[in-house]
C-alpha cells in the first residue's frame, strides 16, 4: 500500500468542507480508504488524526435523515435540508 502524503489529506479536508449528501458519500469512501492507507503505512499521529475527525464530519453530512432535534423532520428525511 502506498503511503499517505499531507497534501492528499489537506485536498480530501478542501473537498469535504462543501458537500453534503450523496456526493458526501462518495468522498465519505475515499476518506476511509485514506485512512486505512495510513495506519498500514504507520503514518504519523496528526494525519491519523485529520483523516479520523475527516471521516466523522463526511459520515454526518452523509445521513439522510435530519439530526435537528428541534426539527419536526427528526430521524426522518428531511425536507428542509
Amino acid at each position: 500500500m502506498e503511503k499517505i502524503t499531507e497534501k492528499e489529506v489537506r485536498d480530501l479536508e478542501d473537498q469535504a468542507s462543501y458537500l453534503k449528501g450523496e456526493k458526501a458519500r462518495a468522498l465519505k469512501e475515499k476518506a476511509a480508504s485514506a485512512l486505512a492507507r495510513a495506519e498500514a503505512t504507520s503514518a504519523g499521529a496528526d494525519l491519523l488524526d485529520r483523516l479520523d475527525m475527516l471521516l466523522v464530519n463526511l459520515t454526518e453530512a452523509s445521513r439522510d435523515v435530519c439530526t435537528n432535534t428541534r426539527c419536526p423532520h427528526y430521524g426522518k428525511k428531511c425536507k428542509m435540508r
